[in-house]
């Protein structure tokens, strides 16, 4: 009882063991897997690392250039003091068009200015020579400049179709073909030959013009050769978009940083300075459209103006010829002076009609809706000149909007319902001042009239001398006011400042692609996984057993032994592999094998039962060699066949008598020990060990064994032998195992390395559970320690622990040391346990 429990503790221990082992498993596979196949590995890896290398000889490198911009907020500047001065200059027709820093990123990336910086630089050509492996890119270093006229460009962005050429140098003069599409698509090949600068060539895809490029041209070499592509300028500034970034600095600052990346530095650099140049062309266009517009009206009004007082000058010459008059004298009377009063207030009053009708013609004029109004006029009512202010920003903001976005855009669509707010507000309120115009025309004229009946003894010629003054003079105010205003306009754009400023020169940043330590990294990384992974996938997909490792992960039944295929040379002419005396590998894995099940068998139990799932597992043959190994031990064992259906100890054991054996004793009514004995042969292998042969085939096998006799024939065999091992039928493919099964103390379950499917396990796996396995465990048979994979898990796994014990003193067998048997499974260490503690199991005089 004392030795049962040590035996339970060991089991416990094992199974602990196992469970730990579970949970490095796939850091074990990994290592295995690298070991094994180490040469794809390094394979693999110099592969992908050769690719990253040439990848990176002749990836075109990506070079980025940042540059920084201050950005001129007007109206910060009006927080900060210059309100007045700002609020003077909005009356000469300067107005701000910044709505926020915000705003002006968002400008400076738009399309529109990317275009205009683009056509510029003419970066839509590109030149290139020709490289060993690729095209090496040129900028501002091409002996000839090539150019399309600026109408092509414009179809160009239609059409999306480029203009390509190769031009050589020979001799003295240069050869030019390319082809180029017409407007319907067609490619139309040309060639030209340029003996003279600048020269042109007409093309499907519009005028080709060339020029020489200072002193590169003259260092051009005989027979070199230039690649010219004119892309539509719409890609390339799309491209230039995408390759650029704009933020702010800070939050606090209206500082933004431009980021391009580009192939050549050089163009970038260009790229960047150029784009501050069009920007402030841009905004500066913005500024002054209100000062362009309200110069246009004041010249018409001078014109007209003009017209109205030469008139009036003229009439006033004429009467006075016609009177004789050349001195008037006035008398200074209150009346007079009262009549002057009025008569001035009248002038003013009339003007204002005036004006407020000129404003209201301009607006109701359809053609000038969503167009700057002029403001600047010398208009004195309030209201209207704050509404006509308003508008004209909004104008401005709808124009600016209208660059890069239509006029269904949700944020036109705003600013254009603010227009047509602000414009019926207009309307109304030049037509209520209208109304005030009149009447207070209307008083004045009342007044006037009041007076005029004072001094209605005046002569008629001073009347209409005063009359014919009186236009005079209204004409001269209005026109001396308007050329003040145009002056003042004038000023207004000659006084126009950038609104942006490139605060430092653009910065080189260095190459940001390819990055060659990533592109290194990725190269080692995925030479080391793809083999890996693949490897890995096709181990994962194989739906046969390979060896221990698999059966481990299929089953929790304990693994008792892994059989090694054996040579032709250490069997016997019986096909016995386990000899008297010999201690070489197949020995010693039987003694394991032995060991175990002694260990496994309890009490009184004698009964070991060899089965598998499917036939050719090796069943027989590693019963009959585990019956000469107990045979060995002086134990008398007895191997029966009771495999009835294809009967293979005979086979095995050379012998030809197919007569005697078990169904001739489960077919009697009656069975005696003489019946018993009869059917008994001897195997000639060992005197201890003696055999049941199968004998006749029955026509039915089933019922035979369910019969009772068999219980009677195993209990009399018991009486007689230490051991009985029973070969039975597969039990994956008839039921005759199962009838055996309740016989059976333990049940041998064999399954075959690289031949038994993993499917089986889930059959084997549920008899156990279901007890339909008396006592179950698993031998994998048919390892080939001649592989490569084979030698790594029993060699250096957990199986590699028979070579510590050296006291065994099998020198010349040392080789087998590395399979070992100390570990199979959960019963593994029993053996080894056995042998330190206990000394040989059930016999003190072991025979080896």
């Amino acid at each position: 009882m004392e030795e049962r429990k040590n035996i339970e503790n060991l089991e416990n221990l094992e199974s602990t063991s196992g469970v730990e082992e579970e949970s490095l498993f796939d850091f074990r596979t990994i290592i295995a897997i690298f070991i094994l196949n180490w040469q794809w590995f390094i394979l693999s890896v110099f592969i992908f690392l050769c690719g990253s290398l040439i990848y990176l000889r002749y990836k075109s490198p990506i070079f980025q250039v940042s540059a920084k911009m201050l950005i001129k907020d007007d109206s910060n500047n009006m927080q900060n003091g210059n309100r007045q001065m700002l609020s003077n200059m909005q009356d000469f027709g300067f107005i701000s068009n910044s709505n926020g820093v915000d705003n002006e990123i968002e400008i400076l990336q738009s399309r529109i200015l990317v275009k205009e910086a683009v056509k510029d630089l003419k970066l839509y050509t590109e030149y290139k020579i020709e490289g060993k492996i690729k095209d090496n890119l040129i900028y501002k270093t091409q002996p000839i400049n090539v150019d399309l006229d600026p109408q092509s460009l414009n179809d160009m962005d239609k059409s999306f179709r480029p203009i390509t050429m190769k031009i050589t140098k020979k001799g003295n003069s240069f050869e030019v073909t390319g082809k180029a599409y017409d407007n319907e698509g067609n490619e139309k090949p040309f060639q030209t030959k340029i003996t003279s600068f600048p020269a042109s060539k007409r093309t499907a895809g519009g005028v080709l013009t060339f020029t020489a490029n200072g002193h590169y041209f003259s260092h051009m070499s005989d027979r070199k050769e230039i690649y010219v592509t004119i892309l539509p300028p719409n890609n390339v500034a799309a491209q230039y978009v995408g390759a650029m970034s704009v933020e702010p600095t800070s939050k606090t600052t209206s500082i933004a940083r431009i980021t391009v990346r580009n192939k050549s530095k050089e163009r970038a650099e260009d790229f960047l300075k150029q784009m501050a140049i069009c920007y402030n062309r841009q905004a500066n266009a913005d500024k002054n459209e209100v000062a362009y517009k309200t110069e246009e009206f004041i010249n018409e009004r001078l014109e007209k103006i003009n017209a109205e007082l030469g008139s009036t000058e003229g009439e006033l010459e004429q009467y006075k010829k016609r009177n004789n008059l050349i001195q008037l004298k006035l008398d200074a009377s209150e009346a007079l002076s009262q009549t002057s009063q009025f008569s001035t207030k009248l002038s003013d009053a009339k003007t204002q009609i005036q004006l407020l009708d000129y404003l209201r013609q301009y607006v109701d004029n359809p053609a000038n809706k969503y167009q700057i109004i002029p403001s600047n006029v010398g208009l004195a009512d309030g209201a209207s000149i704050q509404l006509i202010t308003q508008y004209n920003q909004n104008v401005l903001a709808r124009n600016r909007l209208l660059r890069s976005a239509s006029e269904i855009a949700p944020r036109v669509m705003e600013v254009t319902s603010t227009l047509d707010a602000l414009q019926s507000s207009i309307r109304t309120a030049l037509a209520q001042a209208r109304r005030s115009a009149d009447i207070t025309r209307q008083g004045i004229e009342d007044q006037y009239a009041s007076y005029q009946t004072k001094i209605s003894h005046t002569p008629e010629q001073e009347r209409i001398l005063t009359q014919i003054g009186r236009q005079q003079e209204v004409k001269s105010g209005l026109y001396l006011m308007l050329l003040q205003k145009r002056e003042e306009n004038s000023i207004s754009l000659a006084a126009t400042a950038d609104k942006g400023k490139l605060i430092d020169d653009p910065i080189f940043e260095g190459k940001v692609s390819p990055k060659n330590s990533m592109i290194t990294m990725m190269a080692l990384a995925i030479g080391f996984l793809l083999p890996l992974v693949i490897i890995y996938l096709l181990q994962m997909f194989r739906y046969k057993i390979e060896g221990h490792m698999d059966v481990a992960r299929l089953t929790n039944l304990p693994i008792i032994a892994d059989v090694a295929i054996t040579s032709e040379n250490v069997k016997s002419d019986a096909g016995i592999v386990v000899h008297e005396n010999k201690n070489d590998m197949v020995d010693e894995i039987y003694r394991g094998m032995r060991t175990n099940i002694q260990f496994m068998l309890k009490e009184d139990e004698k009964v070991i039962m060899f089965t598998s799932s499917t036939s050719g597992e090796g069943k027989t043959f590693n019963a009959s060699n585990l019956a000469v190994s107990f045979a060995l031990l002086g134990k008398k064992v007895i191997l029966m066949g009771l495999d009835i259906r294809k009967p293979a100890l005979g086979r095995l054991f050379n012998i030809s008598d197919k007569t005697a054996g078990i169904t001739n004793l489960l077919k009697k009514n009656n069975i005696t020990k003489d019946d018993i004995t009869s059917q008994i042969t001897q195997s000639k292998v060992n005197n201890n060990l003696d055999l049941m042969m199968a004998g006749p085939i029955p026509p039915n096998p089933t019922e035979l064994l369910a019969r009772e006799n068999l219980s009677v024939v195993l209990e009399e065999l018991k009486n007689r032998y230490d051991y009985i091992i029973i070969d039975t039928a597969p039990i994956g493919l008839v039921t005759d195992t199962l009838q055996i099964n309740k016989h059976a103390d333990i049940a041998v379950v064999i399954c075959r390395a690289d031949y038994t499917p993993k499917a089986a396990f889930g059959m084997i796996n549920s008899l156990a559970a279901d007890n339909k396995l008396t006592n179950a465990c698993i031998v994998i048979n048919g390892v080939d320690m001649s592989k490569k994979k084979y030698g790594y898990y029993y060699g250096y796994g957990k199986y590699g622990k028979y070579g510590r014990y050296s006291r065994y003193g099998y020198s010349s067998y040392k080789r087998y040391g590395a399979y070992g048997y100390g570990g199979y499974g959960t019963y593994g260490t029993y053996g080894n346990y056995a042998n330190s503690h206990y000394g040989q199991p059930n016999d003190n005089s072991i025979k080896k």
